[in-house]
């Protein structure tokens, strides 16, 4: 009954949370006991399932009560509480999954409630309190390193610590799902501790794997596809001390192997040293406000009849643009053109990543292309990632190959690229902080680390930049709203419920077994092993089974159909 701000505020988190929690039940179980009084006696146990629509109409109500009790975001500062415009954001979610499958709009019927899932997602538009962090890729880093972004993460699951101390609050985000990374080789026991501590990257199980249809679905030039997926493995030298970890680029022209991670958190970016083996205080998102934008397209497309207007229109392409890396001062290249064949290249194809320059200084990063060489020139080159932060005089004039970078370990008969000239390293070593410069025979292993021996011209091309007419849609299909929520939300648990409330679940799976089926470069093993989960769907995975210790608490719930 106490009317302060702080303690309306609690009550109506409280709510919200009591609220959510019955959302993630109705929507991965069905029906479900509808709890909302304390358990006196053992006989409050035995409650009856409540029907699906019920459960929701419950938690539209307490979230409405809530989003008029608590915070704003500006006046929490951090996302780690639950917010005014936090609670507008999951009330368009749950209209949307009441508008979908297996509810289908209930009583008033999908068209009113994608109606309201319009009105609270435009909400959280109009309060200009959130706003699209221009990188993609810094979202995820910030969570790494313990920033709050609060225009973009709008509600967090937060972690924190390295679980060394008396407050354990590390969780598994990046440990369990993050890039591939598990050499001892760069791990020292700690004293007095079983804790592996990682000297820079952080440990990695890697479980949570890629899927070429997810790929796919990326253009080359998206900047999101090589930051949501592994595209390069760690390598370690443990020769020295500490040991140098290097990155080894997988190549985009061989066939997809699904042997690609999640890589949206890189432990390489955690802020708390030294860093835990399991644990890590990497925050994971539950609503960003990338996916308002989307469910904001997708109820306005619905609640139009199947016509997007201007606001929706926007919300997307807002995404899109984003996501492809187009600001207002610089944009990722859509293609290459050879301008120059150069001379001297040993390697039938090569891959070049983070190589575009003008004379020595790299001016955009993360580009990546795949080249054919024919009598020691480039004849041919294919983009396969269009990286970013490039301007129109930094696509001008883009070498091809990899540049030579001090302190680097380089290996026998690679090729790199210094001051328009062509090395190739005849003897293996680490480079100094003196480059090659010489136009003819070999530098001095006393001077440069590693010997570079002159090889001819380094080949060059001219780049195109992508521009907001090449990525933004002037119509929007339900295609294209599936599609950019795969693309944008990928690996953050929203892309299995999207497919059940979208009645699409079991032809999407079947799908992608298909995909794997027709696959003629995989081992029988391998492949027999990927079939396996996409073999056993079926509709009753369309709902969660009851656990059974509810079954022995509860004698009046019933078992899902199939389990």
């Amino acid at each position: 009954k106490d009317s302060s701000s702080a303690v309306q505020a609690a009550y109506g988190e409280a709510l919200f949370l009591r609220a959510y929690y019955h959302f993630l039940l109705v929507s991965n179980f069905g029906a479900i006991p509808l709890k909302l009084t304390p358990t006196i006696t053992p006989d409050d146990l035995n409650i009856e399932r409540s029907p699906i629509e019920t459960v929701y109409n419950q938690v539209v109500k307490d979230m409405k009560l809530a989003e008029s009790k608590v915070y704003t975001a500006a006046q929490l500062g951090f996302s780690g509480r639950v917010s005014k415009t936090t609670v507008d954001g999951m009330l368009a979610r749950v209209y949307l999954f009441m508008a979908g499958y297996p509810l289908n709009g209930g009583t008033p019927g999908a068209l009113a409630q994608y109606d309201s899932a319009l009105v609270y997602a435009q909400k959280v538009v109009n309060s200009g309190l959130h706003s699209l962090n221009p990188s993609y890729s810094q979202v995820f880093i910030n969570e790494a390193a313990d920033v709050y972004d609060t225009k973009e993460c709008m509600w967090e699951a937060e972690f924190g610590g390295n679980n060394l101390s008396n407050i354990q609050a590390g969780g598994r985000n990046g440990n369990l799902n993050g890039i591939t990374f598990t050499s001892a080789a760069t791990y020292s026991n700690v004293t007095g501790s079983t804790d592996y501590i990682y000297l820079d990257s952080g440990y990695s199980y890697g479980y949570i794997f890629a899927t070429q249809k997810l790929y796919n679905l990326y253009a080359p030039y998206d900047s999101r596809r090589d930051w949501a997926i592994q595209n390069f493995n760690y390598t370690v030298n443990a020769t020295p001390t500490p040991p140098v970890i290097t990155r080894t680029p997988l190549s985009n022209t061989t066939a997809f192997a699904y042997n690609r991670t999640c890589a949206k958190w890189r432990r390489n970016y955690e802020v708390v040293k030294p860093k835990n083996k399991n644990y890590t205080p990497i925050n994971f998102p539950l609503l960003r406000y990338a996916d308002v934008l989307l469910m904001l397209a997708e109820a306005d497309l619905n609640a139009n009849s199947g016509t997007i207007s201007p606001a929706g229109l926007n919300a997307i392409n807002a995404v899109r643009e984003r996501g492809y890396g187009i600001t207002a001062n610089s944009a990722p290249l859509k293609s290459l053109t050879i301008t120059n064949q150069g001379s001297g290249y040993v390697t039938n194809t090569f891959n070049g990543y983070n190589n575009a320059s003008v004379g020595n200084a790299n001016m955009g990063n993360g580009l990546a292309f795949s080249s054919t060489i024919s009598g020691g020139k480039v004849t041919a080159v294919t983009l396969t990632s269009g990286g970013s932060g490039f301007t129109t005089a930094s696509s001008g004039t883009i070498y091809l190959g990899n540049m030579w970078a001090a302190n680097t370990i380089y290996a026998l008969n690679q090729q790199v690229i210094y001051n328009g000239n062509l090395y190739t390293i005849t003897t293996a070593g680490t480079s100094t902080a003196t480059p090659p410069t010489q136009t003819t025979g070999a530098s001095s292993a006393s001077v440069t680390g590693a010997v570079f021996t002159y090889a001819g011209i380094a080949a060059t091309a001219s780049g195109t930049l992508l521009t907001k007419a090449d990525v933004d849609l002037t119509s929007v299909s339900m295609q294209d709203i599936q599609d950019e929520r795969a693309r944008e939300l990928c690996f953050e648990t929203l892309r299995v419920p999207d497919l059940i409330r979208w009645n699409i679940f079991l032809p999407a799976m079947n799908a992608v077994k298909t995909q794997v089926s027709n696959w003629s470069t995989f081992s029988v093993n391998t492949q027999s092993l990927i079939l396996t989960g996409y073999n056993n769907v079926a509709p009753k995975h369309l709902l969660m089974p009851i656990p059974s210790s509810e079954m022995s608490v509860n004698k009046k719930i019933t078992q899902n159909p199939g389990w």
